[in-house]
């Protein structure tokens, strides 16, 4: 009982997270909010490149001055236009890349409830006592014209 005390009491403690992260910290996180100008698929937080060491630079300057991380990431974009976010904006185009995955998302599930709808097989009618008799009567004859055992079989 005691291990487990000491294990909530020590994962309440290594989960609490500073209500005020460091300037490096912060900067980081900034810098991961948008690309690397000049390189392909890397945050400017991920990239070693001297644009993204720039935008870092340029952050940490931003933070120390009391500037908002809003206001900040809107300077870099009015810098280098909107394509530099890692996220689209949710306004204008960028509600585009939003909205257009999940309808397309919702098309398909809609036209695969459609296609399995019609794939379902329908109501059999029920046999008659006229068709069973027609059967029987098929099954009783022999197709061969009374030739027994020369057709092949066996």
């Amino acid at each position: 009982m005691v291990l487990g005390v000491v294990a909530v009491a020590v994962l309440a403690v290594g989960t609490h997270r500073s209500s005020h992260p460091t300037m490096q910290a912060e900067t980081l996180h900034i810098a991961g909010l948008v690309r690397c100008p000049v390189c392909q698929g890397e945050s400017a937080a991920q990239s070693s490149a001297p644009a993204s060491v720039q935008i870092r630079d340029q952050i940490g300057e931003e933070l120390a001055a009391g500037e908002h991380q809003s206001q900040i990431v809107s300077g870099i974009v009015a810098a280098y236009g909107p394509g530099i976010l890692e996220k689209p904006e949710a306004s204008g185009v960028g509600v585009v890349v939003w909205v257009l995955p999940v309808v397309a998302v919702v098309v398909a599930v809609a036209g695969l409830m459609l296609a399995f709808a019609r794939w379902r097989p329908h109501q059999v009618a029920p046999v008659s006592e006229a068709d069973r008799a027609l059967v029987d009567r098929a099954l009783r004859e022999d197709p061969s014209g009374g030739d027994s055992g020369g057709s092949g079989d066996g």
